[in-house]
């Protein structure tokens, strides 16, 4: 297997798996439609960045996490309380929106900087990418080495920064259609959230 299929696997498995409505995905969306198309981009790019070095740890330490599973159920259970913080976060502010009015912030650096941060704690990132990684390798599809690790990583951040771009467009050209969704935006957030720490509580607990 050359670098360029570890690319496109890299692109492809993170494309795929950020398509689902998701925190990071439905927060691209609420930028793009209450503030601006570029804030929404630049916030993109920040959770690209951090993509690289999550799959990268995953790649890195996989060996690790095979040999202590108990890794990865530290990762989940520390995941869970930060969605569940999210998800009142976003209840709260769900809340206040109904009271005020949207405001414009069009700086770039804070895009970029909260993408980064949402992006870190994103518990289940490293999971995701030590189980689908680890899948290709018994499949015969993915040969762990530096250079494909790298390619890997790189298609990966790729992968979902074209995902959220796409998210970003698409809000924006129905922007009009979905104002009354733009609104509710924080709700569908702390929904979402609570979902996903509802479902791995009790994946924790079976």
């Amino acid at each position: 297997m050359g670098i360029f299929f570890h690319f496109i696997l890299g692109f492809i498995t993170s494309f795929l798996g950020t398509v689902f409505p998701s925190m990071l995905s439905m927060t691209t969306v609420k930028i793009s439609i209450r503030e601006n198309q570029k804030k929404a981009i630049y916030f993109a790019a920040g959770v690209s960045l951090i993509v690289i070095g999550q799959a990268y740890v995953a790649l890195l330490f996989s060996k690790i996490l095979i040999s202590n599973p108990s890794y990865l159920i530290t990762l989940q259970r520390i995941g869970t309380f930060v969605f569940v913080a999210l998800s009142v976060y976003f209840f709260i502010q769900a809340i206040k929106t109904k009271s005020k009015k949207p405001r414009k912030n069009k700086k770039k650096v804070k895009g970029f900087v909260s993408g980064m941060l949402f992006s870190l704690v994103n518990m289940f990132a490293i999971p995701f990418y030590f189980g689908v990684t680890s899948s290709f390798v018994m499949m015969n599809w993915y040969e762990l080495n530096p250079i494909n690790n790298l390619y890997f990583v790189l298609g990966s951040s790729l992968g979902t920064f074209s995902l959220l771009f796409l998210y970003s467009q698409l809000a924006k050209k129905i922007e009009k259609r979905i104002e009354r969704l733009a609104n509710q935006m924080d709700l569908i957030l702390g929904i979402v959230t609570a979902l996903v720490a509802i479902f791995n509580t009790i994946d924790l607990l079976l």
